[in-house]
C-alpha cells in the first residue's frame, strides 16, 4: 500500500484511532516502546514488514539467513521470519535488532507440488525433478502452504526438511509421516523438533532445532503468524495448557479480547487456517493471546456450490472451482450432505480461480453470499464500478455500503475502488484484503464492499 492510500485510510478511520493502535501491529496499545518477539510472513521491503509492523533495520543488528551471517539485503518478500527488538508506542513501527530467517524444506520436486512426500501448496507449478527451497507454514502433516518459492541453486545439493518427530526407534525417526533411517539411535524425544538433512528416506544428519521462544521472559509481548496445529496428543504436547499449536508454540484463546479479519470467535479457528496471535507468555511459556486474526492467502466463500463430483465443487456458477483434501475439515459431515445446501469455505488460494478448502461448514445461504479474499483488481478504470476477486469480477450496484475496516466510507465510489491496493509492489506492500456481500435477489450485485486495513 502506498504512502497516500495509507494516509487516507488513516483519516477515514480517525475517529477509532485509539482502537486501531492497540492492534494495528500488537502490543496492547501501550504508552512506551516495549520489547517484542514476532514471527511471520516478509510483506514488504524497505525497512522489513512482518505482521503488520514496519521494522528498520539498524546497522550492527544480527541477521541471517539459512543459519549464515548475512545482511538484510538477502531478505525476500514471502519469507517466513523470526525477530526480536522494539515495537513503537504507535503499534505499527519498531525496530528489529535480529532477525532469522530460514527454510522449511529444500529437496526435489516430483509430479504434482511432492517434495519428499510433502505436498507443497502453492499457484504454481513445480518442476519435477528440480530442487526447491520452501518457506511457509504447515497446514497439516504432510501440507505446507508456500509463502516463498525459490529454485535451490546454492549449489550444496542438500536436502532438508524441518518439523515435529512422530515416533522414533534405534535406526529411524518419523517426521511429517515420512520414516526416516538412521545410524544409530537419535537423540530427540516425541515432540522434539529437529532439522533432518536427509537423501531419499535416509537421515543424513539429525540436529535439534532451537524453539525461537523458549527463553522468552514472563509477560513478554509476541505475535506469532502460523497455521493452526491441534494434534492429537495436545494435553501431552502442551501440559501446561493450550487450545492449539503454531509450530510447537502452545497458545491459550481464553482471554481473547479482539477477534479481527475474518475471525469472530473460537469456533473459527479451525485446523490449518491461517492466524496472528498476538498476547504474551506466561510464566510456563504458553502464549496467552489477547488478540486474534486470519492472515495471508486464506479465501472464505459463503454461497451455494455446485457438487461436480469427486470432492470438487464451484461456487458462483462454476467461476471459483474448490478441491477437498483428506485434511480438509468437515465437522463429520458427508461432502454430499454439505453440497446440498449453503455452506462456508475456508481455505488457500491454489490458482486464479481455484482454492483448497481447509474448512467446510454449513452456512445459510440462500440469500446472502460472501467472498473475502485478496484482490486481483480494483476495478476503478473499467467504466462500470467492479472489484475482481479469485479471477471472478463482481460488478458494484449504485449505492452500495463502503467500509474501511468497519468504519463506513462517505466519499465516492470511485475515490473508494481507488484506494484498493491491487499491486504486489515490495515496497507498498501486499494487495488489501476485500469482503464483499452479494444480493442474489438484485442480479447477484456487490451491495457491501469492506477493505480490510490491517492485514496491510
Amino acid at each position: 500500500m502506498n504512502t497516500q492510500e495509507t494516509t487516507i485510510k488513516g483519516l477515514v478511520v480517525a475517529g477509532l484511532v485509539s482502537t486501531l493502535i492497540a492492534c494495528g501491529g500488537g502490543g496492547g496499545g501501550s504508552t512506551t516502546n516495549e520489547a517484542i518477539v514476532a514471527k511471520g510472513v516478509i510483506t514488504a521491503l524497505g525497512s522489513i514488514w512482518v505482521n503488520g509492523v514496519e521494522y528498520e533495520t539498524p546497522d550492527g543488528g544480527s541477521y541471517s539467513d539459512d543459519d549464515s551471517t548475512s545482511g538484510t539485503a538477502s531478505y525476500q518478500v514471502g519469507q517466513v521470519v523470526s525477530l526480536r527488538g522494539t515495537l513503537n508506542s504507535d503499534g505499527v513501527s519498531g525496530t528489529a535488532d535480529e532477525v532469522t530467517y530460514e527454510a522449511e524444506i529444500e529437496g526435489t520436486a516430483s509430479a504434482d507440488n511432492i517434495i519428499n512426500g510433502v505436498s507443497i501448496i502453492t499457484d504454481q507449478t513445480l518442476t519435477a525433478g528440480v530442487r526447491y527451497e520452501i518457506s511457509g507454514f504447515w497446514i497439516s502433516d504432510t501440507s505446507i502452504e508456500a509463502t516463498y518459492i525459490k529454485v535451490d541453486d546454492d549449489g550444496d545439493n542438500e536436502d532438508e526438511v524441518k518439523g515435529l518427530v512422530e515416533a522414533f526407534t534405534a535406526g529411524s525417526l518419523t517426521v511429517h509421516g515420512v520414516v526416516y533411517t538412521y545410524s544409530g539411535v537419535p537423540a530427540v524425544a516425541v515432540g522434539d523438533y529437529v532439522e533432518i538433512h536427509f537423501n531419499g528416506t535416509t537421515a543424513n544428519e539429525v540436529e535439534l532445532e532451537d524453539d525461537y521462544f523458549d527463553d522468552l521472559n514472563d509477560g513478554q509481548e509476541v505475535e506469532i503468524e502460523g497455521a493452526v496445529f491441534i494434534p492429537d496428543n495436545l494435553s501431552a504436547l502442551c501440559p501446561d495448557g493450550g487450545d492449539f499449536m503454531i509450530d510447537t508454540t502452545c497458545i491459550d484463546m481464553s482471554t481473547v479480547t479482539e477477534w479481527e479479519d475474518g475471525l469472530n470467535g473460537p469456533d473459527d479457528v479451525l485446523p490449518g487456517i491461517r492466524v496472528e496471535a498476538e498476547g504474551y507468555f506466561n510464566s510456563v511459556g504458553v502464549l496467552i493471546a489477547e488478540d486474534m486474526k486470519m492472515r495471508g492467502n486464506q479465501v472464505r466463500v459463503r454461497a451455494i456450490p455446485t457438487d461436480t463430483g469427486g470432492g470438487t465443487f464451484t461456487f458462483f456458477s462454476d467461476a471459483i472451482t474448490v478441491t477437498t483434501s483428506d485434511a480438509t475439515d468437515m465437522d463429520d459431515i458427508p461432502l454430499a450432505t454439505l453440497l446440498s445446501g449453503g455452506i462456508e469455505a475456508i481455505g488457500i488460494r491454489t490458482g486464479s480461480n481455484s482454492m483448497l478448502a481447509i474448512s467446510i461448514r454449513v452456512e445459510d445461504a440462500i440469500e446472502r453470499n460472501e467472498i473475502r479474499a485478496e484482490v486481483d483488481l480494483n476495478g476503478v478504470n473499467f467504466g462500470v464500478p467492479t472489484v475482481t476477486l479469485m479471477g471472478k469480477v463482481f460488478t458494484i450496484e449504485t449505492g452500495a455500503t463502503l467500509e474501511i475496516e468497519d468504519v463506513l466510507y462517505t466519499g465516492t465510489l470511485t475515490s473508494f475502488l481507488d484506494l484498493i491496493d491491487d499491486d504486489d509492489n515490495v515496497v507498498n506492500g501486499p494487495r488489501d484484503i476485500v469482503d464483499l456481500d452479494i444480493d442474489v435477489l438484485n442480479g447477484g450485485l456487490v451491495d457491501q464492499i469492506e477493505i480490510e486495513v490491517e492485514d496491510d
